[in-house]
């Protein structure tokens, strides 16, 4: 495990039990009680701007992950534009009225991978920066391929989780599901395929409780990293920013055909949107570095759910 002071972890990480959310459990937040908002981050990343003022991501992927290797074995990263990004979002998040149902930040949360040299550092700052959030607004946390590994391990998802609650869960607000799962089972589950069995397994259970017409739930939304796809569902195979055409095409019509209206992602470092027959993708870019040519500033989506309808503004970090 990476020497992260556990001390340092308050409970507020740690909500995320048993496969939902403390807090949000289904029994006593099934009755829609009015128009409410939360808050959509992704891939704070800290440390990943100082990273691209070396490495060229933009070029030969195989000489970027040389200039990475070698740019991270030096151990001399900093990440205060990360720490000042955030810090000024949570400010802004603190001040709002009404406060935000709750704040999920869709993986990423460091740079460093599992076992990199200043993991636990940025790590630490992470913790002590998020802390901040006013203790009103629940803050829910997903991993990403950076907290688990391109190619997970069954070590990397026990680490993620003995520090920050379950890689997947369901939680409901005032009579909305929402699920969070762990998308890089999806990605590449070479080295964790009976956890990738249990994931399915749960989700198909998840898609059962909403076909039970007693629930009635007003909307199902789902929480994950990398999109199933940025911009169309046809789009081709990326190594990186989109999942496989075969589990990509699976998993979206499960989902559409079971009533899910909306699936909020990021991993992009940009923002995009696509539709698959009345399922949205929303594609939510960072907190952190931006990638590309797009001019999108770092920032963070504001979603509104109401009674017949989920409407989403992207905000930036100014």
């Amino acid at each position: 495990m990476d020497s992260v002071m556990i001390k340092k972890i308050g409970d507020m990480f740690r909500r995320a039990h048993n496969r939902t959310f403390r807090g949000f459990e289904k029994e006593s937040n099934l009755v829609w009680k009015g128009p409410f908002r939360f808050i959509q981050a992704a891939d704070p990343q800290f440390g990943l701007i100082d990273e691209f003022k070396y490495v060229n991501w933009d070029g030969p992927i195989d000489k970027a992950i040389r200039q990475s290797i070698e740019y991270k074995s030096r151990g001399a990263a900093v990440w205060d534009d990360e720490i000042n990004l955030c810090k000024l979002a949570i400010e802004q998040w603190n001040r709002m009225i009404p406060k935000p149902k709750f704040v999920v930040v869709c993986g990423d949360l460091v740079n460093d991978f599992p076992g990199e040299r200043q993991r636990s550092d940025q790590l630490n700052d992470f913790i002590e920066t998020f802390s901040k959030i006013d203790q009103s607004i629940p803050l829910v946390l997903l991993p990403g391929n950076h907290d688990l590994l391109n190619q997970p391990t069954p070590k990397t998802v026990a680490d993620y989780c003995s520090k920050f609650g379950d890689d997947y869960f369901s939680f409901w607000v005032d009579g909305v599901m929402f699920m969070v799962i762990n998308v890089q089972y999806y990605k590449d589950s070479t080295k964790t395929q009976q956890l990738a069995k249990e994931h399915d397994y749960w989700i198909d259970c998840q898609l059962k409780d909403i076909r039970n017409e007693k629930n009635n739930y007003k909307h199902v939304i789902v929480f994950q990293h990398i999109p199933w796809f940025t911009h169309h569902i046809d789009e081709p195979d990326d190594s990186i920013f989109n999942i496989a055409m075969e589990e990509r095409k699976r998993m979206i019509k499960k989902f559409s055909s079971n009533g899910i209206r909306a699936i909020f992602a990021g991993h992009y470092h940009r923002n995009s949107c696509g539709r698959y027959e009345d399922l949205e993708i929303v594609v939510t870019s960072a907190m952190g570095a931006q990638i590309g040519n797009s001019g999108d500033k770092s920032g963070y989506r504001i979603v509104d759910v109401d009674v017949d309808s989920i409407k989403h503004q992207y905000v930036s970090i100014e």
